[in-house]
């Protein structure tokens, strides 16, 4: 298991024993490939998302979610591609998932390709929850994230999405796709981008993360479908599933996600979150003590990682930034910003962009 050192020097640990939560790994492996296409030493972006002991030849080694989402991230950044997820996803091959693919493309049809995926997604990434909601018009498949930080994983949720849709179409020979895409993160830029790889309008900013399929999608057959083969896979997913618990993250990390999610509608407050998490304020404050935070200091953390990451978007204005922030007013959010950076975020863009530019220009991008 690899050791997650976050950027504000914290050790990161389970709860009550617990292991974190961990992935196949990837993912991470594209990255690195993608990062040596372009010229670019992985080594530091590496240590810097924890992965000191990282073995992209070694495919049995599971490795930190959170890790894993961090050197997404990392990459997009040294390649400044702000679409780094999607056209990761794009360049893959279905069947680098492994057993979750080969079980879920032998299914009979698509409604059956995406109840296996749901079933057995922990094989690939035990930090999140997939479920598959009926509708009359369809079903929709919502992705939970557990044990990570929601605000922590915008790209890999885009990957999980897009990886999913092709290989969809992978397995039925056939551009089918989703008749509606809801992501809970922000995003100004490359919409037209995402629109056409899913074929259909992908709302950003959204209460939740889910894909919506139409009836007749569900029931397009996959030429793939082998059901010999899905019998003899099964005792193995079903084992490996087993095995793979989805992770029990920490009280933090959920109520992260909550303010994470209450946030742009200013509806941030403990009542809220507790009442989100099943709990009463007064049992939030004493089990966020209990782990050595508070909900005060929690939002104002999330608030000032949320700005770094936003201010270094040049498609945000101010004002947007402000509101995704939960500020009424751009003079507030500029106020706390200066707290935060020791500088309004104005010149924190430009030195940004500056800094980005000389990296791009060194690697020869």
């Amino acid at each position: 298991m690899f050791v997650t050192v976050p950027e504000t020097g914290a050790i990161a640990v389970s709860v009550a024993g617990r292991a974190p939560a961990t992935v196949s790994g990837f993912l991470v492996r594209h990255a690195l490939a993608v990062l040596q296409k372009r010229k670019i030493d992985a080594a530091p972006l590496l240590r810097r998302a924890g992965l000191y002991d990282c073995d992209p030849d070694d495919r049995q080694q599971r490795m930190s979610a959170l890790d894993q989402a961090r050197l997404v991230d990392y990459a997009s950044e040294a390649i400044a591609d702000t679409a780094f997820g999607l056209h990761l996803a794009q360049g893959m091959d279905p069947r680098e998932a492994g057993l979750l693919f080969y079980a879920a493309s032998a299914g009979k049809d698509v409604r059956e390709a995406l109840a296996l995926c749901a079933r057995y997604s922990r094989i690939v990434n035990d930090s999140v929850k997939v479920a598959i909601v009926p509708r009359a018009d369809g079903v929709t498949l919502t992705i939970d994230q557990v044990g990570v930080p929601r605000h922590l994983v915008n790209q890999s949720v885009e990957i999980r999405f897009a990886i999913l849709v092709k290989g969809l179409r992978w397995a039925t020979g056939r551009k089918i796709g989703p008749s509606r895409v809801l992501c809970s993160h922000p995003r100004i830029s490359d919409l037209k981008e995402f629109d056409q790889f899913f074929n259909c309008r992908v709302e950003f900013g959204a209460a939740t993360d889910a894909l919506d399929f139409a009836l007749d999608v569900l029931s397009v057959p996959l030429v793939t479908s082998d059901r010999y083969l899905l019998e003899t896979l099964r005792p193995s997913c079903e084992e490996a599933t087993k095995a793979r618990r989805t992770a029990a993250g920490s009280l933090r990390a959920s109520v992260e996600s909550e303010i994470y999610r209450f946030l742009p509608h200013g509806r941030a407050s403990v009542a809220t979150v507790a009442r989100a998490l099943g709990v009463s304020p007064r049992t939030l404050a004493r089990r966020l003590a209990e782990e050595g935070t508070n909900f005060a200091k929690l939002i104002d953390d999330l608030r000032r990682t949320l700005a770094l990451q936003y201010v270094r978007e040049p498609n945000f204005t101010m004002a947007q930034i402000a509101w995704l922030l939960g500020y009424e007013r751009s003079e507030s959010f500029t106020h706390a910003f200066r707290r935060w950076a020791g500088q309004p975020p104005s010149h924190f863009r430009s030195a940004s962009h500056t800094e980005s530019g000389a990296k791009m220009q060194n690697s020869g991008a």
